[in-house]
C-alpha cells in the first residue's frame, strides 16, 4: 500500500515501517503532550504550605525524660501543629481561629518498655499567644477552642501530663510564636526540642 504526501511530493511505503518503530514515534508524541498539559496544569495552580494554604505557623516538636528520679517514671512526646487565621504577629494578645495539632505521648515502666501511648488529634478553632512559664520565650500559643479526638491504648486513662486525653493546663503549648530552634532543659533528665517556622 503506498500513501501520497502531495504537500512535500513524497511517497512512503507504510509497509516498510516496524510496528516497533510506529509505536515508539506515537508513545513520544504521547509523552511530550503528557509532559506539557502537567506543566501547564501546575502553573495555574496556587501556592500551597506543607500543611494547607492556611498555615501562618508550622511547628514540630519532641520531649523526652529519662530520669526516673526527677520525672517520677520516665515519659515523653512527639508531634507537630500549625496555626493560621490571624493577622500574623507575633505580640502577646494576637487571636487565630485556625489550627491542627498532632502529638503522641507515652510513659515507660521502669523496664524501659512504652506504656500506654495516645495519639492527640487537635484540630483548633481559637487559639491566643498569651504569657507562658513553660515557653522558653515567655509566650506561647494558648489553644482557647478545639475538638480532640484520642486513640490508642492510653486514651481510656485518667487525664494527666503525660496520660489520658487531655489537654495542657489552660491549653498553654508552650511552642513559642517566634520563629526558630529551641532546644532547653526545664530540669535535669527532661530535654525539649521545638522548631517553629514562621511562614511569609
Amino acid at each position: 500500500m503506498e500513501t501520497e504526501y502531495s504537500s512535500i511530493g513524497l511517497k512512503k511505503n507504510v509497509h516498510d515501517q516496524m510496528p516497533e518503530e510506529i509505536l515508539t514515534k506515537h508513545i513520544g508524541i504521547m509523552t511530550l503532550i503528557t509532559t506539557v498539559s502537567l506543566l501547564l496544569f501546575a502553573a495555574m495552580l496556587p501556592g500551597a504550605h506543607a500543611y494547607g494554604n492556611t498555615a501562618q505557623w508550622q511547628v514540630g516538636f519532641s520531649g523526652n525524660c529519662h530520669d526516673v528520679t526527677t520525672c517520677n517514671g520516665t515519659f515523653g512526646f512527639w508531634g507537630w501543629c500549625e496555626f493560621g487565621g490571624s493577622t500574623g504577629s507575633t505580640a502577646a494578645g494576637t487571636t487565630g481561629t485556625q489550627g491542627d495539632c498532632q502529638v503522641t505521648v507515652y510513659a515507660r515502666s521502669a523496664l524501659g518498655e512504652p506504656n500506654s501511648p495516645t495519639h492527640l488529634s487537635i484540630d483548633v478553632t481559637g487559639w491566643t499567644i498569651m504569657a507562658s512559664p513553660e515557653s522558653p520565650t515567655g509566650f506561647s500559643f494558648h489553644i482557647t477552642a478545639s475538638t480532640l479526638e484520642c486513640t490508642g491504648p492510653g486514651a481510656s486513662l485518667p487525664p494527666g501530663p503525660f496520660s489520658g486525653c487531655t489537654l495542657p493546663p489552660c491549653g498553654d503549648t508552650g511552642i513559642p510564636p517566634v520563629a526558630g530552634h529551641y532546644s532547653f532543659s526545664p530540669f535535669p533528665g527532661y530535654k525539649i526540642n521545638i522548631q517553629v517556622n514562621l511562614l511569609p
